[in-house]
């Protein structure tokens, strides 16, 4: 049986004296020993854990380690819900997607909540919790059909990902009595205006903390949560070398962004308003083949120069754009056949498969798309992690990169090296300050701890 280590167990104890609680410590601190103990100590029988597609298989087996119980998932197309009770006996993990009921204008598709509300669990663990940021999501619907359930726990590195009052679904699913209302939870913490609409109509913009509200809401954030830092519990880790490449524009490059800042067209792809060219900017940095256009991509020539000279060096390439995934995986195919290839639409399966290929060194090269690769996947064997490209929010960038970061303590020499590719003299050099200055409005909440000690 694996052991905690002294924090853990110290998180344990806290916890374990709360039903419903949060766990806000950074990324691969290891949050799930800590829930997973927390339930055996509150001798919780029925589990229902929710988390991500790609972390099913993660929990499963983190659970019957930690527990020693058996657990199961289930598959929405395949449930038969008279089976239920004979399934789950002990620990059952379903994705978000079941999970949820999806509405759609032609049909609705009943998501399994619908089913557990028959057999409601003893416990509760709400993994990525900041996935129901948003009240209004399908995701946060049917996560607070579960606000009866006896032990609640909170899952996320993130609490507020983007902006502070994101906070707040966190807030009601583990406090509904106090927080009952999103508009008077704003009203009671923030400032608003009213902006007028061309229509006639107004809407309500949210500034900052009112006086005194920012430490009072940190305060009680500290009696149902823990929150702890890398670089505190584990002083050994190493520090993230940064390295930013800045490519040179291509004639062609050069020539598309221009006709997009002055006549929101190049070539043949015309753009419908700001939002929409900086898209394609990003895109024509990236590759203009991506958009049909031609020229060469400075980019994928850099990735070619790399895996020649580096064939063996265990290294991620992150994008958010799949199509510039896709483009490049066959061409780099040519040079390294000890590659793949993580999407969207990669099954969980083969994700698994990849992954695992990748750690035991059946494959050197993984390209990752930053989304569907910022959570449940473990990668420290990497020593290089190269972006092609970055985007807000900074959290889902904090957590991409935290994927090759070694958490024990015989990988801590390995190198932790970060490329930063960027056509220089572009928008896309500067959405790397953008993303930087944008950290500072959601750190009192994700790092409320720190603010806490400097006012005592």
């Amino acid at each position: 049986m694996p052991t905690l280590r002294d924090y853990q167990q110290q998180d344990v104890e806290f916890l374990s004296k709360l039903n419903t609680m949060a766990c806000f410590n950074e990324q691969r601190t290891g949050k799930t020993p800590t829930a997973l103990t927390v339930i055996k100590q509150k001798n919780c029988r029925r589990v229902l854990i929710i988390c991500p597609s790609s972390a099913i298989y993660q929990w499963i087996e983190e659970f019957e380690t930690w527990l020693g119980r058996p657990c199961v998932t289930i598959k929405r197309a395949r449930f038969d819900p008279e089976t239920l009770p004979d399934v789950w006996t002990d620990g059952l993990v379903l994705s978000y997607e079941s999970f949820k009921t999806i509405e759609r204008k032609d049909k609705t598709i009943k998501g399994l909540v619908e089913y557990i509300l028959d057999y409601p669990p003893d416990a509760v663990i709400l993994d990525e919790a900041h996935r129901i940021k948003n009240t209004k999501s399908a995701n946060a619907r049917a996560v607070f059909k579960l606000i009866k359930v006896p032990v609640r726990i909170a899952l996320t590195g993130t609490p507020a990902p983007n902006k502070p009052e994101e906070i707040y679904s966190i807030l009601y699913w583990l406090h509904p009595d106090k927080f009952k209302s999103y508009w008077k939870f704003i009203d009671e913490y923030f400032d608003r205006v009213m902006i007028p609409l061309r229509s006639g109509q107004y809407y309500p913009e949210i500034r900052g903390f009112k006086p005194g509200k920012q430490l009072e809401l940190q305060r009680f954030l500290e009696t149902f949560s823990t929150q702890r830092k890398r670089k505190d519990v584990m002083p050994w880790l190493p520090k993230k070398d940064y390295q930013q490449v800045r490519l040179p524009a291509t004639a062609e490059q050069k020539k598309y962004l221009k006709e997009l800042r002055e006549f929101f067209c190049a070539g043949d792809v015309v753009v419908q308003g700001v939002l929409d060219r900086l898209i394609r900017e990003r895109q024509i940095c990236l590759d203009p083949m991506l958009l049909g256009l031609k020229g060469s991509s400075p980019k994928l020539d850099y990735l070619i120069d790399y895996v020649k000279d580096y064939p063996d060096r265990p290294t991620i390439v992150f994008s958010k754009f799949t199509s510039f995934l896709k483009r490049i995986y066959p061409i780099l195919q040519t040079y390294s056949k000890k590659i793949g290839l993580i999407i969207g639409e990669t099954k969980i399966e083969t994700r698994n498969q990849l992954k695992n290929d990748f750690q035991c060194g059946k494959i050197n090269l993984l390209l990752l798309n930053i989304d569907t690769c910022k959570e449940a996947i473990t990668l420290d064997r990497a020593e290089v992690a190269i972006f092609t490209d970055k985007y807000p929010p900074v959290g889902t960038i904090l957590q991409a990169e935290d994927r090759f970061v070694a958490t024990t303590e015989d990988r801590a020499d390995k190198p932790h090296t970060i490329i930063e590719l960027m056509i220089k003299g572009t928008y896309d050099e500067q959405l790397y300050k953008l993303i930087a200055e944008r950290k500072s409005e959601i750190e009192v909440i994700n790092d409320y701890k720190k603010y806490l000690m400097k006012g005592e």
